[in-house]
């Protein structure tokens, strides 16, 4: 697995960009903003996910460590390729993703270039299960008494990127009455701490 590149940028085009590093130039995928973040002949280091076909090996870049996550966590959904998945990456911060996919939230998750409602539902189910989220069930309890598993929530924001120091604090730091408004209101927790 080749997990970080650093080196100096050569070039960059529309979805895609090449990295000196070592002495080898390293082409690998990427979102516009990541490509956004990158310039010309200066130092880069990008997070890496290589995806192995029998026909070929292609890098996918990221900017954040989360992001590399949430990407490696959608090649592991039927369904979902590396196209697909930066896809995703592209419209979707993995926060936001995470939210949708809470939530359920099919509009959104139709934002994705390629993705329709009955793909959105598919995939609302299959990266719930993947991450251990559970649907909102649309209970509004006022306070909460601990009503939801903390693992699974500290499990799924690992599995999203974040440490598990950064998980366990946004979990001890709200209050919810099951895991998706959990995973909700901790998401909103870390991404005020940002």
């Amino acid at each position: 697995m080749i997990a970080l590149v650093q080196g100096e940028v050569v070039s960059k085009g529309i979805d895609r960009a090449v990295v000196l590093a070592g002495g080898i130039g390293l082409e690998f995928f990427a979102a516009p903003a990541t490509l956004g973040s990158l310039v010309v002949g200066q130092t880069a280091r990008i997070h890496t996910y290589l995806v192995v076909r029998e026909d070929a090996l292609t890098l996918y870049g990221f900017s954040q460590t989360q992001e590399r996550e949430t990407f490696a966590t959608l090649m592991g959904v039927k369904g979902i390729g590396p196209k697909l998945g930066l896809a995703t990456l592209s419209v979707l911060s993995p926060a936001e993703l995470a939210t949708a996919v809470a939530n359920r939230d099919i509009v959104t998750l139709q934002k994705i270039p390629g993705v329709g409602k009955k793909s959105a539902e598919r995939m609302a189910i299959e990266i719930g299960d993947k991450l251990g989220i559970v649907p909102a069930t649309g209970a509004t309890a006022v306070k909460a008494t601990s009503g939801f598993n903390a693992e699974t929530v500290v499990e799924a924001l690992t599995n999203l990127g974040w440490n598990q120091a950064q998980a366990t604090e946004a979990v001890n730091s709200i209050e919810a009455t099951d895991a998706a408004s959990a995973l909700r209101e901790a998401l909103k927790y870390l991404g005020s701490k940002k």
